[in-house]
């Protein structure tokens, strides 16, 4: 009896550490359901899972603890000293309102995500802003960088410009944020997303200044991706942890 108690024992202290190891990541999975990944050239934040919103003239502040990702998404018209809705390119969706923002051409598409549903769509596209709006979702417009699996053109930059650039992607059903690690041609990013297999992808406003931003990891501590340089931003994909 006495080697059978000992033997109980030891089969439990070696099956617990399993389960507890289980039930930390199914728990960190339903709080902060961002996955980050990196290829040898590429970042990408998966963020399939998540919650997003259109921060529209006040970025999130680093200290509000349950954004995990915030970065620049739609152009900036003109550096101006305040805000207003017309100076961010295209129709957008924030808090729940919907915005025309300034005048566009047929090279843009909107990125939206209301309930579980988010995709790229063509544009125009009013029965989607509508439903989107409806649903209390949100919404972007940006310049194609990825169509069906190829290239597109003509490019939002010269194929030479060297820059970090970064992407919001669709990738076998998921929903990626993908950055390049370094700067880099713009061609030499455009191959980096058709070799990791990006089926569409738009454009994310970048440059010095236009590219702050940050993520929180699972310990809660907060990564400047890029530093603040100025104050002429005007709107930002904003992730959320799930409570």
């Amino acid at each position: 009896m006495r080697n059978t108690n000992v033997l109980i024992l030891i089969i439990f202290m070696l099956i617990l550490p399993t389960q507890l190891y289980a039930m930390n990541n199914t728990n960190r999975a339903k709080n902060d359901p961002m996955i980050i990944t990196t290829t040898n050239d590429l970042i990408i934040y998966d963020i399939t899972e998540c919650k997003l919103d259109l921060a529209c003239g006040q970025m999130p502040d680093t200290t509000m603890e349950n954004v995990i990702l915030c970065t620049a998404a739609a152009f900036t018209g003109k550096c101006l000293d305040y805000f207003e809705h017309t100076n961010i390119l295209g129709p957008h969706i924030s808090n729940n309102v919907l915005y025309d923002g300034y005048e566009y051409d047929e090279h843009y598409a909107l990125f939206a995500a209301h309930g579980k549903e988010k995709g790229i769509y063509n544009l125009p596209n009013q029965a989607v802003l509508e439903q989107v709006q409806k649903e209390g979702g949100m919404a972007f417009t940006q310049h194609w960088v990825i169509k069906n699996g190829k290239i597109y053109t003509p490019t939002i930059q010269k194929l030479e410009e060297k820059h970090h650039y970064r992407s919001m992607c669709i990738k076998e059903g998921r929903v990626c944020v993908v950055a390049s690690k370094e700067k880099v041609p713009y061609q030499d990013f455009l191959n980096m997303l058709v070799d990791f297999g990006v089926e569409n992808a738009l454009y994310m406003d970048m440059g010095r200044g236009w590219n702050h931003s940050f993520y929180r990891d699972e310990q809660g501590q907060v990564h400047i991706i890029h530093p603040k340089t100025h104050n002429y931003c005007t709107n930002w994909l904003t992730v959320y942890r799930v409570r």
